[in-house]
């Protein structure tokens, strides 16, 4: 008996077509296994957070005023600072900050008390945002010393605890 010319077509692509399953079945398999570098992204970790704020008073209006600056430590950013005098010894400060990264915004409660040119404050993040490589950030305690002189105009600070990255 003559072979049929379509019997020599079937054998190799039959198996070639259960090579190609085969290899695609092996892939899925293997797709499914856990492994190190895949899984859930990795979650925000626990750091402290050291930063000191080196800023000029821009704008002044009654119990407010707009500072510009620098924060360098563990985020270095250009920034800015706006305090509210609440009352007699309370305040609040919100503060921007900016850099290739990303930004960092929060909010600052605050005590104060003055001492000629000199107001001293003390106080903790309440709130804390950014985005981009610091979308997680959040205060996980983070306090806050600082002083204004109305005199020289400068404002300086310092912020220390931990936070989410």
């Amino acid at each position: 008996m003559l072979a049929n010319a379509g019997d020599s077509y079937r054998r190799p692509v039959a198996i070639w077509l259960v090579t190609l399953f085969t290899a695609l079945a092996v892939t899925y398999i293997k797709a499914e296994e856990p492994s190190a570098n895949t899984g859930a992204p990795a979650r925000a970790s626990s750091q402290n957070f050291e930063e000191s704020l080196n800023m000029r008073i821009t704008k002044k209006h009654g119990n407010r005023l707009k500072a510009k600056g620098r924060a360098t430590g563990t985020v270095d950013t250009k920034g800015s600072l706006k305090l509210h005098l609440i009352t007699g010894s309370k305040a609040r400060a919100t503060f921007f900050g900016q850099n290739p990264n990303g930004t960092l915004s929060g909010t600052i409660a605050a005590r104060y008390r003055v001492s000629g040119a000199i107001s001293r404050y003390t106080g903790k993040i309440t709130s804390l945002t950014g985005t981009g490589r610091y979308a997680h950030a959040k205060s996980l305690g983070i306090s806050f010393t600082g002083t204004v002189n109305r005199r020289s105009h400068k404002v300086t600070g310092t912020l220390t605890g931990r936070w989410h990255a």
